[in-house]
């Protein structure tokens, strides 16, 4: 009977202290107003060269058709969509699934919804 209650209790302290030790998620943690370091780090790594620091476009970009991300065009897309087309590339823009992690790629399209509230 001893060994069951020390058994339960034990087990009981054990699953408590995993759930108060694991980390919550970026996008808890943020609150609305705060930057998105990773999805604006991982913007500024991969994106800035066709779509610009604003997102709306560099000349390389602009002769190959990349949108102004700011744009009511690209920011009336789901962000499913947006996610499908950072991931899977769409026209001359290419796939980022083997360089961005899903978390990255989620941290990107909510970095491009902040851009989108910068519209000219």
């Amino acid at each position: 009977m001893q060994v069951i209650r020390v058994t339960v209790i034990l087990t009981v302290a054990f699953i408590i202290a995993a759930v108060l030790l694991v980390p919550s998620t970026p996008a808890a943690n943020r609150d609305k107003g705060s930057v998105n370091q990773t999805g604006q780090a991982a913007f500024k790594g991969n994106c800035v060269g066709c779509h610009g620091s604003d997102g709306a476009g560099t000349s390389l970009g602009k002769s190959m058709q990349a949108p102004d991300l700011r744009s009511q065009e690209v920011q009336k897309k789901s962000d499913a969509e947006l996610v499908q087309t950072v991931a899977e590339g769409k026209q001359n823009m290419p796939s980022f699934k083997q360089i961005l992690a899903p978390d990255q790629v989620q941290a990107v399209v909510e970095y491009v919804r902040e851009l989108g509230k910068t519209r000219p």
